[in-house]
This record gives C-alpha cells, structure tokens and sequence, in this order.
C-alpha cells in the first residue's frame, strides 16, 4: 500500500488570524449591506460552502448555490488578500521541517481542505506554501468534509499513477470533524491540538493519534511512515 498524507490548512499548517472571517464578512457587507454577517456561524472544521450556504440562509438571502452565493464567493476571495495582509498570520510550529522530511522520504502530501481552492491558494501562498502540495481535495462543491476527503484521496493517488483502492491515507488535522471525515473516508487521523479543541476531545472523536502540534518532526514521522 501507498502511504498518502492529507493536510488541513487552517489552524493545522498555519493561522492566518481570522483572516477567511474577516473576508466573508467585508464580502456581505459590501456585497448585500449586511453588518457583521458571520457572526455566529461555525467555521472550523467545515467546507467554504456550507459556511457561505449557512450565512446566505441566516440572512434571508438565496442559498441554493446560484447566482447570489457566486457572488459572495466572489466578493470573499476578492477580499481574501487584503485580509491576509491585515491580519498576519504565521505558519505553526514544525510545518516545514515536517513537509521537507515527507519530501526526502518520497511520501505523497496533498491538502484535504473546507478551504476552496482559490481561498486555499491564496492562504498558503501567501506563506509561501502552496507550492509544497501536488493536489488535494477542496470545499469548493460540497458541504460535507468527507466529500473532501474522498477527492483528496483520489487526486493524490491519480497524480502519482497509483489506484485510491491501493493507497494507505492518513489526514492530518485539528478538529473532530476532520478525525471522523478520515474515518468516513476509510482513513486514519493524526489530530493536533493547534486549534480549538483540547486533546481530550480529539481523542475522543477517535483520532487513531494525538498531538499538541507539528514541532516534534521525528516523533510525527514515526506516526506518519510507522
């Protein structure tokens, strides 16, 4: 079997310090005149679009993934750079001594992602990460992180010529929802608790392991190529 790792971005390989909130909310209140549009709504561990479909719904607008919701869509990832720069951000502890290790060993990384890939691009190129990530799956079409999972899985597998059937894949992330999409998906879960949640919780969401963070490379490759 083919060992794939899949990463999540936000609050896994860095924290851009609100700065997706921050777009999605300048986006409607440019875009629809609404104020403080996000607040309330879950972001962590769920896809872009549940959360645009959320926020569209809250505010009595249409949420059936058509022409308002593009242009939201739209109007966030226009935002997207300027937040970044406003925000900041750093990249967390141990992310790229960890993906230069992944690469010397030959192992296959990709992103699984509620981040749309242009938002996910935008993010990790502006820490200058993107390019470390063959492929990946993205919330761009759908509202479910198992979905993402799957199409991370597939891509990774179909860019380097192997079957999905055939690869071994672990997903890398800081919240339950990304420990029970792996499960969902037939993977297993490394969980870090660099977000919201203490190692408690990941634990019990059923990580098959648990992590303060990413620093300790030696100890994550042992998880990672064991």
């Amino acid at each position: 079997m083919t060992r794939l790792v899949l990463f999540d971005i936000d609050l896994t390989l860095v924290t851009t310090n609100g700065a997706g909130r921050s777009a999605m909310t300048g986006a409607f209140q440019q875009l629809f005149g609404i104020a403080n549009a996000t607040e309330g709504i879950r972001f962590d561990g769920r896809t872009d679009r549940a959360i645009f479909l959320e926020t569209l719904a809250a505010h009595g607008l249409a949420s059936d993934g058509g022409e308002v919701y593009h242009r939201a869509v739209g109007g966030y990832l226009d935002l997207l750079p300027a937040s970044l720069d406003a925000k900041g951000g750093r990249i967390l502890p141990g992310v790229p001594e960890l993906l230069d290790a992944l690469q010397r060993a030959d192992i296959p990384v990709g992103l699984a992602t509620g981040n749309m890939r242009l938002g996910a691009r935008a993010k990790l190129g502006y820490f200058g990460l993107w390019e470390r990530f063959a492929t990946g799956g993205f919330g761009d079409n759908t509202a479910f992180r198992v979905d993402v999972v799957r199409e991370a899985i597939e891509a990774l597998a179909a860019h380097h010529g192997i079957s999905a059937t055939a690869a071994e894949a672990i997903v890398v992330g800081d919240t339950p929802l990304d420990v029970e999409a792996a499960h969902l998906a037939g993977a297993r879960s490394l969980a870090v608790a660099t977000g919201a949640h203490q190692p408690a919780a990941l634990s019990e969401a059923g990580a098959e392991w648990v992590l303060p963070d990413l620093a300790a490379t030696e100890r994550v490759l042992e998880v990672l190529l064991g």
